[in-house]
Parts: C-alpha cells; structure tokens; sequence
C-alpha cells in the first residue's frame, strides 16, 4: 500500500511539474464584478455614481516564456452602474435616478510578469488593453420615483456606444491547475452617445480559473 501511494504521488508530481513548466496554458475562468460608471452632466456637479455587481465566465490562452508571459481571454461580463442626481436642467431640477446593465464580450491582452516562478505555485502581475463588445443594453431611469419611457423626447439620452475601450491592472497566483486573479480596470472612452453625458466605466474583478493544458 506504501508503495502503491508512493507511485501515485510520484505520479502527481511529475504531471503537475510539467503542466506548470508548459509553455502554453489553456483554461476556464468564472468570477464577478463590481462596476462603476462615473457620469458628467454638462453644468452639473451633484451626481452620486453607485457600483453594480455582475459576473463574467470564459476562456483564456497563457503563453509562457521563462519570467514573462502573454495571456489573450475571451470572457462574457455583465456589468453596470446607476447614478442620482437633483439638479439637471433638462428634468426642471426634479430627482433623476438612471441604473444601467450592459452585456458584454470582453477580449483582454495582458502581458504579465511572474515574480514568484516555482513548479507548483506562482505569483503575478499583469497588465493590458481590453476591447468590450455591447451585446445588449438595459436601461431604466425614474423622475421623482416615477419610471420614464426611454424614448422620453427629453436631451437625455440612454444611447451607448457599441466598443468600449479600458486597460487592466492586476496580480494573480497559480496553484497548481488553479488561476485566482483580482484585476481594475480603467473605461478610455466615453461610452455614451449622448452631447450632454460623459461616462466611463471602472471595474472591479475576481476570477477564479483551471487549467487544461
């Protein structure tokens, strides 16, 4: 029996010490979010931004070199934010209230470095663009408590662009087939149509992730 599991731990071992050694790395991630959308009203300064949770759940590629590594992903997020404000001119000063959820397929390409390398354990960090791909929208705001159709006819608008542009920032351990990462990201662009509104995203994410190869 000794023997039995000496075999079998040799076994392991050796399997997890070349996957770890692998040159390229295949896996799955799921994981959740906190998102804020940050928005600017033209001659409006009394907003107050608050942060929606989502989650995301994909796939990602590593390419491993021997400090450094670049890791492409593709992952579905749900994403989101809701703002207040009292003093917009277009709603006559009355308490606006607008909460958004967007679905996205976000394709991040981070270059990393490993600052702690060893056959069974890894510590990172990493950093890169995102491109995020709007697959549906979903938008509600209220005036004073009442909800409002979107198509209002008011300057406002609940229009989004379609891509949105950010940058990662993040650090992660590997242990043994297991990937934990915890990323911010930063919105580039304005991703709202609108002449009167200024939104950028910024997020919060925690994924957890296996490797298959």
């Amino acid at each position: 029996m000794k023997k039995i599991a000496l075999i079998l731990i040799t076994f392991f071992v050796v399997i997890t010490t070349t996957n770890a050694q692998s040159p390229l790395n295949l896996g799955v991630k799921i994981g959740f979010n906190s998102t804020k959308m940050p928005t600017e009203f033209k001659n409006v300064s009394d907003i107050t931004d608050q942060a929606k949770t989502g989650f995301l759940a994909g796939a990602f590629v590593r390419i491993n070199l021997p400090v450094f590594y670049i890791q492409p992903e593709i992952y579905f997020t749900k994403k989101g934010g809701s703002f207040q404000s009292a003093t917009i001119p277009q709603f006559n000063n009355m308490l606006l209230t607008q909460q958004t959820v967007l679905n996205t397929i976000d394709i991040p390409v981070l270059a990393g470095m490993k600052l702690i390398n060893l056959s069974v354990f890894n510590f990172r960090v990493m950093a890169g663009p995102v491109i995020s791909f709007v697959t549906s929208k979903d938008v509600a705001y209220q005036i004073n408590g009442v909800a409002q159709a979107i198509n209002s006819g008011t300057s406002v608008t609940t229009s989004y662009k379609d891509k949105l542009w950010g940058i990662q920032v993040g650090a992660g351990i590997d242990v043994l087939k297991f990937t934990l990462d915890i990323r911010y990201e930063w919105g580039l662009n304005n991703i709202s149509d609108s002449p009167d509104m200024n939104i950028k995203t910024k997020l919060l994410n925690v994924s957890l992730g296996m490797k298959f190869l």
